[in-house]
């Protein structure tokens, strides 16, 4: 079966450093997938690849019909492929001088050439789904850490991407704002927008996935159905590193 998303041999490196080294990766339609592992093991730049705001080095990926050789894509490719995806980033990333409205419709507007007119109705219609029928007209120094990432999370329904990428979305919140994010996030999820997930939540990880992929030291160390990568790890490596909170659940949890 041909996936959505098909990454074959991608490498990535930062000078001597090679941080991705040969990723093989399926996503199909409607699928999420929950990319874990420590700090450093090359997740985020993995997302970053994805659409391009790190231009790997090597290998081929394809977003529906459309694939590219890695090593020689042109900047017209980039921006196609790039236009196949919306990253909700960890920090936000919103415009600071602009409205709520207007830091959704910027994007539809500048980069997408969506008429004026469809884009402030695509923009209000998102933000009302993610519980900001209110704050049209905030800036961000008038929201919340949650608010935020909801305008964030909107930004990118409103693009209706083939793929939302989510980094570690709830790592600046605050620890009572997590919960709110993980639940839209969720909510988003059962509408049957195909996602990748990057997370340390592992309850979240472990409910939310339809594929779960452990990654160390730039590779993907095990990929599998939820309730085997974390019930039963075939990797000494996983099993290690999910440890702390398999350890707190009963083996009934990953039946």
């Amino acid at each position: 079966m041909n996936g959505l998303i098909e990454v074959k041999n991608l490498r990535k490196s930062f000078g001597r450093h090679e941080v991705l080294k040969g990723i093989d990766l399926t996503v199909n339609q409607g699928e999420v997938v929950t990319l874990l592992g420590p700090s450093g093991s090359g997740k985020t730049t993995l997302l970053r690849c994805l659409n391009f705001l790190e231009k790997p080095n090597a290998g081929t990926l394809r977003i529906e019909d459309d694939e590219v050789d890695l090593r020689k894509v042109s900047a017209k490719q980039m921006l196609a492929m790039r236009r196949k995806t919306a990253m909700v980033f960890q920090n936000y990333d919103l415009f600071l001088n602009k409205t709520a409205l207007e830091n959704v419709t910027e994007g539809l507007i500048i980069a997408r050439k969506v008429p004026r007119a469809e884009a402030l109705e695509r923009a209000a219609s998102v933000l009302k789904k993610v519980g900001l029928a209110a704050k049209f007209d905030s800036r961000p120094y008038q929201l919340s850490g949650g608010e935020q990432q909801r305008v964030g999370i909107a930004r990118a329904l409103a693009v209706n991407p083939a793929v939302i990428l989510f980094d570690e979305p709830t790592s600046a919140l605050d620890p009572e704002k997590v919960n709110e994010i993980l639940d839209l996030i969720r909510s988003v999820a059962e509408t049957g927008v195909t996602m990748i997930v990057v997370t340390h939540e592992m309850e979240f990880a472990y409910d939310i996935a339809d594929k779960s992929v452990f990654m160390d030291f730039g590779e993907i160390v095990e990929q599998g159905n939820p309730k085997q990568v974390f019930g039963n790890p075939l990797q000494e490596r996983t099993k290690q590193f999910l440890s702390r909170f398999t350890a707190t659940k009963r083996p009934e949890y990953f039946i």
